[in-house]
């Protein structure tokens, strides 16, 4: 789905699509994409395959789908946002640098830091509730590292990543949407559907799949602690 990102930002570059199509486009894609892994490793299941290994690779695809965003998006905006954006509170601020997004390819790192600003302004407006959520994305990816570092030694304790890890996403997207409906959605320029897009459907899977993946993991842990107490 990255490379279909990749296509959209194309067609507002060469001005088949404007800035708010584009990248409205692009978070309905993003907000699905995780779920079409899933379902796709679901269909795919070797019947050969041990639950507990399935259980695994359902947990690793997850936490490698998670990186990418960190890596493709949030990170850099938690780098680069407080230089990059300046005087921006309306939509109609944010699009009107569509000239500049259009001058050079390189500008085109505008559109990829502002894109989420299509359907929430929290992104150029320099709210703070915003950027401190999304600061703990370099601490996901560090905690995914040392995961894979676990995992690559056998270490019965490395599913503890996740089930230490899947609660500050869940308080993170609780704070993340709920902080704008008690503040009126007063940074949603957009209607209802882009409302929904910018606090439900890009949002819900940082809510459920922790959940999730922190119950498989803990049950994996308790597996890889048995074992370990029995060798």
């Amino acid at each position: 789905w990255w490379g279909g990102v990749g296509v959209l930002a194309l067609l507002f570059f060469i001005g088949k699509l404007d800035f708010v199509m584009s990248c409205r486009l692009a978070l309905y894609g993003i907000s699905i994409w995780l779920n079409a892994w899933l379902l796709t490793w679901f269909l795919q299941r070797n019947s050969g395959q041990s639950r507990l290994d399935f259980y695994h690779d359902l947990l690793v695809v997850w936490m490698l789908s998670y990186a990418v965003t960190n890596i493709a998006w949030e990170i850099p905006w938690v780098m680069f946002s407080p230089f990059v954006f300046e005087d921006l509170n309306t939509l109609e601020d944010v699009v009107a640098h569509t000239g500049y997004m259009r001058e050079s390819v390189i500008n085109m790192y505008w559109w990829i830091l502002a894109s989420f600003g299509a359907i929430d302004l929290r992104t150029v407006n320099h709210n703070p509730t915003f950027y401190t959520i999304e600061i703990y994305s370099v601490v996901n990816l560090l905690m995914t590292f040392y995961f894979f570092h676990l995992n690559k030694k056998r270490s019965p304790y490395r599913y503890l990543i996740p089930v230490l890890g899947c609660g500050e996403p869940v308080a993170a997207t609780f704070v993340f949407s709920f902080s704008e409906v008690f503040a009126g959605f007063e940074n949603m320029p957009g209607g209802v559907a882009d409302t929904l897009l910018a606090l439900v459907w890009t949002q819900y899977q940082y809510f459920v799949f922790p959940l999730v993946f922190g119950y498989i993991g803990f049950h994996l842990l308790k597996e890889d602690l048995h074992q370990a107490a029995h060798r």
